[in-house]
């Protein structure tokens, strides 16, 4: 058999090619695992961005839907109160993260709040964010509202952060009312 390899003339690789191969490898590798990491963590901001806009819609309709107090008297539009992070400061922390993977375990007593039920929110899979929702509490042109949302995508400490921005409408009447909210996102550290 050993012949027959010897009859055809058969070469190997030189030292020298096989150091340029890894050389090649090593520095493409050099190059795509940063650009890998800063993709993925990018990838993880999506999460927010789709929260967020069910946070806004939810947030609009409520600001929009009549409603009224037990004496009948009518509630003028206005969003809903004050919710603090939910469910928690940080999905990096043991409690929050059982499996350890960076996202926050999915419960529905998270979710379980009159605000987020108001704003017909919740997440049941698991999740890179902690989610907020901040309101002045005033009604009609004066209301104002910020849904938020905070990670630590890669459990350094370092906080991502976005945000949307809820308004009353300027030409609201107390008939009827409108929401109205920035179109783009306010974003800090996107991908930290």
């Amino acid at each position: 058999m050993l012949n027959k390899f010897r009859k055809l003339n058969v070469r190997g690789f030189t030292l020298v090619e096989l150091m340029v191969v890894v050389a090649i490898l090593g520095i493409l590798a050099v190059v795509a695992v940063p650009a890998f990491i800063k993709y993925m963590r990018r990838a993880k901001t999506t999460e927010a961005i789709d929260e967020l806009d069910k946070v806004f819609k939810g947030a609009a309709f409520y600001y929009t839907a009549p409603k009224i107090d037990q004496a009948g008297t009518k509630i003028y539009c206005q969003f809903p109160a004050f919710q603090g992070l939910t469910p928690g400061a940080n999905c990096c922390l043991a409690a929050l993260d059982t499996d350890q993977d960076g996202r926050c375990n999915p419960s529905n007593a998270y979710w379980n709040t009159k605000v987020w039920a108001s704003l017909t929110f919740q997440i049941s899979d698991q999740s890179y964010f902690v989610y907020s929702f901040d309101s002045n509490s005033k009604t009609m042109v004066e209301a104002k509202a910020t849904a938020n949302a905070h990670a630590d995508l890669d459990c350094d400490g370092s906080m991502s952060t976005f945000q949307r921005i809820i308004d009353g409408d300027n030409d609201a009447k107390y008939a009827e009312c409108s929401a109205v909210g920035a179109s783009a996102y306010f974003v800090d550290n996107e991908t930290e």
